[in-house]
């Protein structure tokens, strides 16, 4: 009877935790498109709405509020411009411009793009959104308009990537 008590209480709280857990998906995805017509550099951060909510909690606020407070939503835009970087293969920086951010279905967007001077021959990209707060979150940065689409993947230790036309 005990032995059964342990087994059902064991499955009760093992269902529990991966009800808890199983909507957190700690990994986002951005899009760096060079724009060859407006030689612009257009990127798009992608994040799960559900890891916004409790990364806003712990990063900013316990109160913050993704879904409806804008000033929330702003702020989290402004620490994912803080936490992403791009420079030439020169290390020059590349200036991201805030273009916005919004509330689509189960993302949120951030917006930025950077006027380009050159032509590139490939980029130095630092992707740390939300790695602070979890160790294991996997931010993808796909590279579009220069031949073949590049992919990076930030994760463990890996701060700075670099990609090559």
């Amino acid at each position: 009877m005990i032995k059964s008590i342990h087994l059902l209480l064991f499955l009760v709280l093992a269902v529990w935790a991966n009800t808890v857990f199983a909507h957190q998906q700690k990994s986002a995805e951005t899009t760096m498109l060079i724009n060859k017509d407006t030689m612009r550099l257009e990127i798009t951060h992608r994040f799960y709405l559900h890891d916004t909510e409790h990364a806003v909690q712990a990063l900013l606020d316990k109160n913050a509020d993704i879904l409806s407070s804008d000033k929330s939503q702003q702020q989290f835009a402004n620490y994912v411009e803080d936490q992403f970087t791009a420079l030439t293969l020169n290390d020059k920086s590349l200036m991201l411009n805030s273009v916005g951010y919004e509330v689509e279905g189960k993302f949120f967007w951030v917006y930025q793009e950077a006027e380009l001077s050159e032509q590139l021959k490939g980029l130095k990209v630092r992707n740390g959104s939300l790695r602070d707060l979890w160790p294991t979150q996997v931010n993808m940065v796909n590279i579009e308009g220069q031949g073949q689409i590049r992919t990076l993947y930030f994760s463990e230790h890996k701060d700075w990537l670099v990609v090559e036309f």
